[in-house]
């Protein structure tokens, strides 16, 4: 692993656990077993640091979205849809990636907030492709019966909804409240 990819690494840690405000370059740079000025030959400040790892949070999440996708192409419109959603959810709900999205998404940086609403915008964007890609081949096969901003919200609101109690349940507890949630996501979309 170069020292780029530890410092990475140690400041997905140190952000997911601390947050920007908690985190210093000090604690990154300690972990890595670099000295403090020794970041600045791979990022400009912790500013660039942090926009980096929330960029690359938020791509990670489009890519397993992609590779979900992908996998379950061939199979029903219901079971592709329930696939994209676990997928998603563990992505979101693993300790660091997780602690870090949730972070960025829910609790910017103050002054970093209208960089940290570009990454969100834009990876929103492609998450919007992928999902009304996945609304087409369901209306086309004659399941999904709402209207394509319904069913954006709806499964946006359900997954935050995951999302946040991914943190709060035990694994099992989490599952079974998936399973009743995506039961009526379902029912709602298809009927």
């Amino acid at each position: 692993m170069t020292t780029k990819e530890r410092i990475i690494q140690a400041a997905l840690t140190h952000f997911a656990e601390h947050g920007y405000e908690g985190t210093t370059l000090a604690m990154i740079a300690s972990d890595v077993g670099i000295q403090k000025p020794s970041l600045y030959n791979h990022f400009k400040n912790k500013e660039e640091l942090y926009l980096y790892i929330a960029d690359k949070v938020m791509s990670e999440l489009i890519e397993n979205m992609k590779s979900c996708i992908k996998k379950f192409e061939n199979r029903p419109i219901d079971e592709r849809l329930k696939q994209l959603l676990i997928s998603s959810s563990d992505f979101i709900i693993r300790k660091q990636k997780g602690m870090m999205y949730k972070r960025f998404m829910i609790f910017p940086p103050a002054p970093l907030k209208e960089s940290v609403r570009n990454i969100a915008v834009a990876g929103d964007g492609e998450i919007n492709a992928l999902l009304e890609q996945l609304y087409e081949q369901g209306v086309d096969e004659g399941f999904v019966k709402i209207s394509q901003s319904t069913f954006l919200s709806s499964y946006y609101v359900l997954l935050d909804g995951l999302f946040t109690e991914g943190f709060i349940y035990e694994e099992e507890d989490f599952r079974n409240r998936f399973e009743d949630a995506w039961h009526v996501f379902w029912k709602g979309i298809s009927s």
